[in-house]
């Protein structure tokens, strides 16, 4: 009976978080569904991926409200930053993406290149120049080569690239909810409200699985 009862209270208190949006937000005004939903790496979490680029200033303007969201992340939820080489002339940045990650430096390489690019109005665009830049965090131009061409971080670009199609994006920001739900600044209007939508869908997730088990 108490098993019961707190089901039932945990079924409320999702029910209760999504009524606040249930109106505010509609598939296909607000956000698209996938008509076929695409796995996610860990079934037994809500995935929240945000598909981005380096080059890209309105992902450089969803950074610090996107940084505050992820202080906050909803319990059970996991976030995924994976670039988007929609584009040849994009693969490098996605190369430097897997890079920092790989050095165990993404927070301060990344943000350094956002910073390079939009503020300082810099041009890094190629692997020659991106080499150039990783050499301030101590890394020489040799073993950036090196690992731009390493097997592993191939790979990764090439999975960032497959999934980027998976998801028929088109541009970017963009946010997927769960391999199910389509997130993005056109139809969002702006980043305060992006996020509020993802938290929606969120909810929705968790409404979800709160029925099925």
């Amino acid at each position: 009976m108490k098993l019961i009862a707190n089901t039932l209270l945990s079924i409320m208190l999702v029910l209760a978080s999504f009524a606040v949006y249930a109106e505010t937000f509609r598939e296909g005004v607000d956000y698209k569904m996938l008509s076929t939903p695409v796995e996610v790496e860990n079934p037994g979490k809500i995935e929240v991926r945000e598909f981005f680029w380096f080059g890209c200033p309105h992902c450089f303007a969803l950074e610090a409200t996107l940084s505050d969201w992820k202080q906050n992340l909803p319990e059970g939820v996991e976030f995924i930053a994976t670039p988007a080489p929609l584009n040849s002339s994009w693969t490098p940045h996605a190369h430097a993406f897997y890079i920092a990650k790989a050095l165990g430096k993404s927070e301060q390489i990344d943000a350094a290149l956002f910073n390079k690019l939009h503020i300082e109005k810099q041009k890094i665009i190629s692997q020659d120049q991106l080499a150039k830049f990783f050499t301030q965090f101590g890394v020489t131009e040799q073993e950036f080569n090196k690992l731009y061409n390493s097997f592993s971080v191939r790979v990764a670009v090439r999975k960032a690239e497959a999934l980027a199609k998976a998801y028929r994006l088109t541009g970017v920001p963009a946010i997927i909810v769960n391999g199910k739900y389509i997130v993005e600044v056109r139809l969002a209007k702006t980043n305060e409200r992006m996020l509020k939508i993802v938290n929606f869908l969120i909810e929705k997730e968790k409404l979800q699985e709160q029925s099925a088990s």
